[in-house]
């Protein structure tokens, strides 16, 4: 059976689904992209998602697609239609701006796509058991007006990984013109000092991850300060640990960053914690 994709109001299959060659998401990557897991049809922090969504929409001046206020109807039969609604999946939102039509030459308009996948368990599970992030090249600058949204514009983030997967890693961590560490190329940074969780502040040029806040909210149910600090590559060898979150991964401890190395012993117990968080919260969506 052929993957159906929602685009244009309407589900079809993923091979037949077409977009304007005048879209600009397409031309320009002007638009935005959020990506969800889904645990059993049930897709995680789902209005989170939809707050940062309309957030970069108003940044980026696009208009609202009318029917982004049905996106949790939508991706509920998405899922069913692909017959994933009892299983673990990814699902990506994505809006793009387009051409104003002739008739509505002062509007402009959006258009909406949502795809789902199964989740890859197996990438996921290695991922969890530790990954070697590798100290990114060229720097990010904090005061760019697009740092803080989920552009389609993603390249760089893509040739990143592509970089460190050539030698050998598994995620590269952005540096800004400050020479603060940032974000990686699909995860939020943490790192772990004594009992407290310390992760650099939005104002560094990072994407306000939604995993992000949720392990920030969590923290204390686990017995663990946190706080938002500039941090530097010299910080790596006065912390216990570090810890990289995303929405599909949820988190996975580091194993090496750059050149240091990590103990995964010192951040196993507040890995167990904060998986628990997971689960805990999962089993109710």
């Amino acid at each position: 059976m052929s993957t159906l994709i929602f685009i244009d109001n309407r589900l079809a299959p993923a091979d037949e689904a077409v977009i304007s060659a005048q879209d600009n998401g397409y031309l320009f990557g002007e638009g935005l992209f959020e990506t969800i897991r889904a645990y059993h049809g049930k897709p995680f922090l789902l209005s989170a998602h939809l707050t940062r969504l309309r957030r970069g929409l108003r940044q980026l001046e696009l208009p609202e697609p009318p029917n982004l206020i049905q996106v949790p109807d939508i991706i509920k039969e998405l899922l069913a239609a692909n017959q994933l609604d009892h299983r673990e999946a990814a699902v990506r939102i994505i809006v793009s701006g387009r051409e104003a039509e002739p008739d509505h030459p002062a509007h402009r308009f959006s258009t909406l796509l949502i795809k789902v996948a199964e989740l890859d368990l197996n990438l996921i599970g290695r991922r969890q058991q530790g990954i070697k992030a590798l100290l990114l090249p060229w720097l990010r600058d904090r005061t760019h007006p697009l740092r803080g949204i989920k552009s389609l514009n993603y390249l760089e983030n893509r040739q990143a990984l592509r970089e460190c997967r050539k030698q050998g890693f598994d995620e590269g961590i952005f540096l800004n013109l400050e020479k603060q560490l940032c974000e990686g190329t699909y995860s939020n940074l943490f790192l772990l000092r004594k009992n407290t969780l310390l992760t650099p502040p939005l104002e560094a040029g990072l994407l306000p991850g939604i995993t992000r806040a949720f392990i920030i909210e969590q923290a204390t149910r686990v017995g663990l300060a946190c706080r938002e600090d500039n941090l530097y590559k010299e910080d790596l060898e006065t912390t216990d640990g570090a810890l990289l979150t995303s929405s599909l991964m949820e988190l996975a401890p580091v194993l090496q960053l750059g050149e240091h190395k990590f103990d995964l012993e010192k951040t196993a117990a507040l890995v167990r914690g904060l998986k628990k968080c997971f689960r805990n919260e999962t089993r109710q969506v």
